[in-house]
């Protein structure tokens, strides 16, 4: 599909729904803001429906349902639907699908809903509002989720739940603080624009900017300043390689509040089944990546026979390690696992403490001079490109 000067007719109602919210939050909002003021009463629900909104769609819509990443209570769902009316996102089940779509054909232009190579605006909400080819429904590919309940009662009763969360919640909330024009207009339009611009910012900014550790054939990128506005959905290169993992930032201090979420409700049993990548297959994948990329920087060099043969040596190195580490993680991990107690006799606990131990310490060191490696790799590569006049 290209954007030709004949374009697909205007949705006006999809227009109307997002660009009437947009035009109260940039004049009214901030002219009833100077003029009579909002009370600690309305900002602190502001942050608390947003937080509900945007953890609806990262944790229910997405995580949950689209790609089926963990399981959860029927509570937790039915939650979870409310929030993602509240977020005003179209009902889940069409939502999915869009985003199974977009997953299984990235950046291709004719089949990705909102592929970023049509620009910023058309894959951050210009898709939306026309008639295009590719965000025509087929929901072929959300036959599971026609057997989730609770999304056939939120498709069926989109409409008035959509207006309850959305009018309904704000106006009770403000007739109780005897504010009813605050309320609407800060926990009403300013939260809705702002739930609404942060998730599509998963779609425009997270396939333009940052980096791509685990796939570079793809626009989807890590950006750890997104994520901060979008609840963990920002390290969006690792969510595209590994998207069954129900976390987004793997690392410790990855600001992920919706994997957070998801492991702590899994301790009172409300999520279960969380599906994790393994450490080694990431690790593998990372390191596939940079070695491909140092292989193309070999041939900017004027002899790359040595230095191809040194990358090789030292990537099959690290593989081999890598490898031998999964194996002894594996079996740590059976000498400890209840169903598998009668293999502790054949297993030397210590032998394979102080093994693993020792395979931690010449892993670390086997990763700084593979990091050192390609560092040399990038450096050379540079040296030997033309300089400019």
């Amino acid at each position: 599909m290209q954007l030709t000067s004949k374009k697909p007719p205007i949705i006006w109602l999809n227009l109307l729904v997002l660009g009437l919210p947009i035009l109260i939050a940039f004049t009214v909002v901030p002219w009833y803001g100077f003029t009579y003021g909002y009370g600690l009463f309305e900002w602190l629900w502001f942050i608390i429906l947003m937080t509900f909104c945007e953890m609806s769609i990262t944790a229910g819509y997405h995580r949950l349902w689209s790609h089926k990443a963990y399981q959860a209570h029927p509570v937790l769902k039915v939650i979870f639907a409310l929030g993602g009316a509240c977020a005003l996102q179209n009902h889940c089940i069409v939502w999915a699908s869009d985003h199974r779509r977009h997953h299984l054909h990235v950046d291709d232009n004719e089949k990705d809903p909102y592929s970023v190579k049509l620009g910023f605006w058309y894959s951050h909400f210009g898709w939306m509002i026309r008639e295009y080819e590719s965000v025509k429904d087929d929901l072929t590919n959300v036959d599971d989720l026609f057997n989730e309940p609770v999304l056939v009662w939120q498709k069926t009763y989109y409409l008035p739940l959509t207006l309850l969360m959305n009018l309904g919640l704000p106006l009770l909330l403000g007739y109780i603080n005897g504010d009813i024009w605050g309320a609407l207009l800060l926990l009403g339009f300013l939260r809705l624009v702002l739930s609404q611009h942060f998730t599509y910012l998963i779609n425009s900014a997270a396939h333009m900017w940052g980096s791509r550790q685990y796939d570079p054939n793809q626009t989807a990128r890590d950006n750890s300043f997104i994520a901060l506005l979008t609840y963990g959905e920002g390290y969006h290169n690792y969510h595209h390689a590994f998207a069954w993992d129900y976390r987004n930032g793997i690392k410790w201090y990855h600001y992920d509040p919706t994997k957070w979420f998801i492991k702590a409700c899994s301790w009172v049993k409300l999520t279960s089944n969380l599906r994790a990548c393994s450490s080694w297959r990431q690790e593998l994948t990372r390191v596939e990546v940079q070695y491909q990329s140092a292989l193309v920087n070999c041939e900017k060099v004027i002899d790359p026979a040595f230095l191809r043969n040194r990358l090789e040596s030292e990537y099959q190195t690290l593989l081999q390690t890598l490898n031998h580490w999964a194996d002894l993680k594996q079996q740590w991990y059976e000498k400890n696992s209840k169903n598998l107690q009668d293999k502790i006799h054949e297993i030397d606990a210590a032998h394979i403490q102080q093994s693993y131990n020792e395979l931690k310490t010449r892993l670390r060191a086997q990763r700084k001079s593979w990091k050192a490696l390609l560092q040399d790799f990038s450096n050379l590569a540079d040296s030997s490109q033309p300089q400019a006049n």
